[in-house]
């Protein structure tokens, strides 16, 4: 008489099986809260080799850049300038009658900006080694003519980040937006693989479907917009600070 098979799976199998669950189970589910001190040690281990592994990024930092719509004369503040990447073009783009003001709370990212901006001769870039939470100690009411925001996603989750942004920004200050983003529709299928790949890069998950959510939910801004970029993965967005 013929038995059935049986299956058996090891007790090592299984715990391996659970392992790759928790690696890739969707971190929306349970999203943390965001933490300077783990951002900081997160990007200290990124900040040598920073710039050579975010190539894609460039093209969404060039759009951006181009949304500011830049003039002579203009105040920009690059918030979280990481290894200061934006800062030539912003410098060159508000001239000797304007100024840049770089914010990065990661030491080890804002030396590696200090470096560039020194080597570039970038006068007219002031640098801040400060939280973007901290902005209203640094940085006068009403004084800011555009806001660019390159893969903040933890900023862009924190409401005492956000009303000093909206506080600093001028009446009619132009915000962009670019960073990373969970996929959607069919597509969402990946999603715990993005969760996985970007975790090097916040410390939340919170609002990872649509990041620009809390500043928009706002109502500060007007005039804003969406657009996709890498088939979902990524985004540009911007606004209007409104009158």
């Amino acid at each position: 008489m013929n038995s059935e098979p049986t299956l058996h799976t090891s007790s090592a199998t299984l715990a391996n099986m659970a392992q790759q669950y928790a690696r890739f189970a969707p971190l929306t589910r349970r999203p943390a809260s965001a933490s300077i001190t783990r951002s900081n040690s997160q990007y200290r281990a990124l900040a040598t080799n920073y710039d050579a592994t975010t190539p894609r990024i460039e093209a969404l930092r060039d759009a951006a850049h181009q949304l500011l719509s830049l003039k002579p004369g203009d105040t920009v503040l690059d918030v979280g300038c990481g290894t200061g990447k934006s800062l030539p073009a912003l410098s060159h783009a508000v001239g000797p009658t304007g100024r840049v003001i770089a914010i990065e709370p990661c030491a080890e990212m804002m030396m590696l900006a200090r470096s560039r901006v020194r080597e570039l001769g970038l006068s007219n870039v002031d640098l801040i080694e400060a939280q973007a939470a901290a902005l209203g100690e640094a940085i006068e009411v009403d004084s800011i003519d555009a806001v660019l925001m390159m893969f903040t996603h933890d900023v862009l989750q924190s409401s005492a980040a956000l009303d000093h942004l909206l506080a600093i920004a001028k009446n009619g200050a132009r915000f962009a937006l670019a960073g990373g983003k969970l996929f959607s529709g069919t597509l969402s299928l990946l999603n715990p693989w993005v969760e996985w790949r970007q975790k090097p890069y916040c410390t939340t998950f919170e609002n990872y479907d649509a990041p620009w959510r809390k500043l928009f939910d706002t109502q500060a801004l007007c005039s804003t917009c969406v657009h996709p970029r890498y088939m979902g993965i990524a985004y540009i967005a911007h606004g209007v600070r409104a009158k």
